[in-house]
């Protein structure tokens, strides 16, 4: 028989996942599943056989390494217009930690074919995973185009995902403060009718967590300002990059982050023709910097139901250039109060993936894209990701 491939990538904690959701999956059409390590074999009712065969870093980090900068390398050589897409496309292969390449027989039988592909991309959409086509073209689990070898994506925006399994690798055990802190989010999510998971660990544990300094938080709230400020003038009615570049010049001046703008934001600011989607994604930028106003004491947090006072924001820069700092606006949120915070936003944007990944709209009115850059930003924020600089920036539900 004719052969047919697909490769499952995801970033998952406990690797045996994968290999449970397709003994699941498959259950009604298996004669026999035969796992062995890192290789199983699906037997077929029809005694065809489905392969399978995973590496993951727990055993095999060098190989894994080898694969996905082989596949970031390659997705980084594709022309398209879609560079913020490309980037964070890239982002996710770097975070691949689970690889597993799948084999099936085919036959004239084109039902076949399509309930074994389809019952894979159920497979990736239990482990939060994306499935590669020998054309170079990865899908989500909903059978959605992430990015292909032409450039192309059905995705507007996009963000690096992992499972929420990983927090729990090589951590330590939550303390006191971690518990009661998960109780109090549980206990505002109850009340505002969030779905949640009991057990989600924190994403940085009390003991882990190195907020950023006032200093820091406020040169990273200008930065932000600035790019989104520039998307907002690319995306109106008469769009004129000139006017808004020369918007970014002003708050650099001002505020003096010239040196601020992360690799990416630079980029995106010397595209001289970004792709639409591109501009999107940055405006988004405006709710990463309501978290850090928030932090320093500017301004409040309301819950996550519809997107940030973008006016009160740039009120705010433009009133206070001439200070060239927005320190001493308002008071420092605590550290427990951050922390807290953090840990609701991360609740939320579980429920808002979760619903997502099962096809619902994101429930008790929560705004999953106000939701999920507040996630950047706190993850940023508290030193997430092990302390990951901007760019590199992993939030995990």
């Amino acid at each position: 028989m004719e052969k047919a491939n697909l490769t499952l990538y995801t970033v998952i904690g406990d690797f045996n996942r994968v290999a449970e959701s397709m003994r699941a999956r498959f259950q009604e059409v298996t004669k026999m599943f035969t796992p062995e390590d890192d290789r199983w074999m699906i037997v077929l009712q029809d005694d065809s056989m489905i392969r399978c065969s995973m590496i993951q870093v727990r055993d095999q980090a060098e190989q894994v390494a080898e694969h996905t900068e082989g596949m970031a390398n390659y997705f980084a050589g594709v022309e398209t217009s879609l560079t913020a897409i490309k980037e964070e496309v890239i982002r996710q292969i770097q975070c691949f930690n689970c690889v597993v390449g799948i084999e099936f027989e085919l036959d004239d039988n084109r039902d076949r074919t399509n309930y074994i592909v389809n019952t894979f991309y159920d497979v990736a959409g239990d482990v939060n995973g994306f499935l590669l086509y020998p054309s170079m073209s990865l899908f989500d689990g909903k059978g959605k185009l992430l990015f292909s070898v032409k450039g192309e994506s059905e995705y507007e925006t996009f963000r690096p995902v992992a499972n929420a399994d990983l927090l729990e690798v090589d951590r330590p055990e939550a303390g006191d403060v971690d518990l009661a802190r998960r109780d109090r989010s549980i206990a505002r999510l109850k009340e505002a009718g969030v779905p949640y998971m009991e057990h989600l660990p924190c994403e940085v544990m009390d003991c882990e967590a190195v907020i950023k300094s006032p200093e820091m938080i406020a040169r990273r709230a200008a930065a932000l300002f600035a790019v989104a400020l520039y998307s907002e003038v690319l995306l109106s009615e008469n769009p004129d990059r000139e006017e808004a570049l020369d918007y970014v010049s002003k708050v650099a001046e001002a505020y003096h982050i010239e040196d601020e703008f992360t690799p990416m934001e630079r980029a995106y600011l010397d595209n001289p023709e970004p792709e639409q989607h591109d501009c999107i994604q940055f405006l988004w930028r405006y709710e990463c910097c309501a978290v850090l106003l928030w932090a320093l004491g500017i301004d409040a947090l309301p819950y996550p139901s519809e997107i940030c006072n973008v006016p009160f924001i740039a009120r705010l820069f433009f009133d206070h250039k001439d200070e060239g700092t927005i320190l001493g606006l308002g008071e420092i949120r605590k550290r427990g109060e951050i922390l807290d915070e953090a840990d609701l936003t991360l609740r939320y944007d579980w429920a808002c993936v979760d619903a997502r990944v099962n096809g619902k709209e994101a429930p008790a009115a929560l705004e999953g894209g106000v939701v999920m850059e507040r996630h950047y930003a706190f993850n940023w924020l508290i030193g997430g990701s092990d302390g990951a600089a901007w760019d590199e920036i992993q939030p995990t539900t």
